[in-house]
């Protein structure tokens, strides 16, 4: 619990500095990231202490940027949480925090963009594949490395499939099925069984969620839906209670 909550403490330290990289990635696809304000042109302030102490809005004509601070920063903390409770002080607790500090960003630029930027995604697969390998070897078992690996191609494999099936842009997306392989990883790192937890609880919220706003009017069948968020939330669930 300690751990947990000291992890949870860094999570919401970082929260102004994801908030910024939410709002300059919010970018249509082939789209340089932003470094102006989208209202009066002037560019954002530089260096790492600028992220760190992002506000959200413009320092110039005071016009709000991305998300909200105060949004972003719990959520952060809460994904800091789930790693530290889960882990501890195990090796891998830190790969697994950059994993989460990663899927927040993720989370809310798909909310905002619709788009699952490869400039992320990419890495943190090379931070899995290092990190995790680096705790495999240290622990003198590379058995988690090896499964994590196997339920990413398989993770990936099934949604790449299911894009596939509506290629039309309706349905998942290649972003989608590259997401899901990076959580593959992770989750097959820590067992079969929180793949397994992870898939089936981000898909089940997807759908109820669906059901729900077309229950209200607020979709019908041919509504796109934003799946990222929904696997974000089923992985962090696992995480937790894995």
């Amino acid at each position: 619990m300690v751990v947990g909550i000291a992890i949870a403490l860094v999570g919401a330290l970082c929260g102004p500095a994801l908030a910024r990289g939410v709002y300059q990635m919010s970018v249509d696809a082939d789209t340089p990231a932003r470094h102006r304000c989208g209202h009066c042109g002037v560019r954002l302030p530089d260096g790492w202490i600028r992220f760190a102490l992002w506000p959200g809005r413009c320092g110039a004509c005071r016009g709000p940027l991305g998300p909200r601070v105060w949004l972003v920063a719990p959520v952060a903390a809460v994904g800091g949480f789930v790693v530290g409770h889960r882990l501890g002080n195990d090796p891998v607790t830190l790969s697994f925090l950059v994993f989460a500090l990663g899927c927040v960003l993720l989370a809310f630029i798909d909310l905002a963009v619709r788009r699952l930027p490869d400039q992320l995604t990419a890495p943190l697969a090379v931070l899995g594949v290092v990190g995790l390998g680096t705790a495999s070897y240290l622990g003198r078992d590379m058995t988690p490395l090896l499964r994590g690996l196997i339920a990413a191609a398989l993770a990936g494999g099934l949604f790449l499939g299911l894009a596939w099936v509506r290629p039309d842009g309706e349905g998942m997306g290649l972003g989608d099925a590259k997401l899901a392989a990076v959580l593959g990883l992770f989750l097959g790192y820590l067992g079969w069984r929180d793949l397994v937890l992870g898939m089936l609880a981000g898909t089940f919220s997807a759908a109820l969620f669906a059901v729900v706003m077309m229950r209200m009017g607020r979709m019908d069948r041919k509504s796109a839906l934003t799946y990222g968020p929904f696997l974000l939330l089923g992985a962090f669930f696992a995480v937790l209670v894995g």
